[in-house]
């Protein structure tokens, strides 16, 4: 598989937690995709809807309903040089005030980039992408290089998922595991280490740990992590290549603070 080169290996690696909580049969085909999620910029804050009430659902209220209720107060968070914060998921961290930033228009073309490189012709996983660009914030992403720049480097990225207990997706497990079978089953040349569990900033989250050899010879690492927030899977996709770029990303692991 080939992904175009201004899109470089990010893109591809974002689509593919965009995608994961919609796929095969867990997709929750009567979620209303008429209010699509804003990716407005992640720098300051905005309301996002991201509306996925069962429009056939005729039963009492339900937790899973409080959770879609409690979405519009949904805010995409604030980037700064050095920073990232949300207040609605309860989270902060520091990053290098060298580092590139992507505004909302940067992501969108990364992820409308990948779109094609992971569905091809496939119409059904197409329309699994589109559901699930309706129920996603793009919140944070930051490299050491810019992505069109040919030069790959490590990467943080956060991102927030609509999930429903329709889909099966309770845990950061659950998400993990639909996110890996989207990998297995577009045949991505992955290695994956077993699901476990890791404490970071204070919160318990569920890592997925996958290598890649990109071509070159080299080996690239990404820590998948995710766990329920609000009814979103909140997730963190850190990149690094060695040992040197693996210590970068481990200061901001370290960084991270959950209220």
């Amino acid at each position: 598989m080939t992904i175009p080169k201004k899109a470089s290996l990010f893109a591809m690696l974002i689509m593919i937690m965009m995608v994961a909580a919609a796929c095969g049969d867990k997709a929750d085909n009567t979620a209303a995709t008429n209010d699509p999620t804003p990716t407005e910029t992640t720098t300051g804050t905005g309301s996002e809807p991201a509306n996925t009430e069962e429009t056939e659902n005729t039963e009492p209220a339900t937790e899973e309903s409080k959770e879609i209720d409690n979405s519009q107060d949904v805010e995409l968070g604030t980037t700064e040089k050095g920073s990232y914060t949300n207040d609605y998921f309860g989270v902060s961290l520091k990053l290098p005030k060298a580092w590139v930033f992507q505004d909302a228009e940067g992501m969108n073309e990364l992820t409308s980039a990948s779109t094609e490189a992971i569905a091809g012709d496939d119409e059904t996983k197409k329309k699994q992408i589109e559901l699930s660009q309706t129920k996603t914030l793009n919140l944070l992403m930051a490299s050491k290089y810019p992505l069109d720049g040919g030069q790959v480097g490590p990467s943080a990225i956060a991102i927030a998922e609509k999930v429903s207990l329709l889909q099966g997706i309770r845990t950061g497990k659950d998400y993990l595991e639909a996110t890996k079978k989207v990998m297995v089953d577009s045949q991505f040349p992955y290695d994956y280490k077993e699901i476990t569990t890791e404490t970071i900033g204070g919160k318990e989250m569920d890592l997925m740990q996958i290598t890649m050899d990109p071509g070159d010879g080299s080996t690239v690492t990404q820590d998948y992590y995710s766990t329920i927030i609000e009814g979103y899977a909140f997730n963190f996709i850190f990149t690094y290549m060695d040992d040197k770029t693996k210590a970068e990303i481990d200061t901001i692991k370290k960084s991270v603070q959950f209220k």
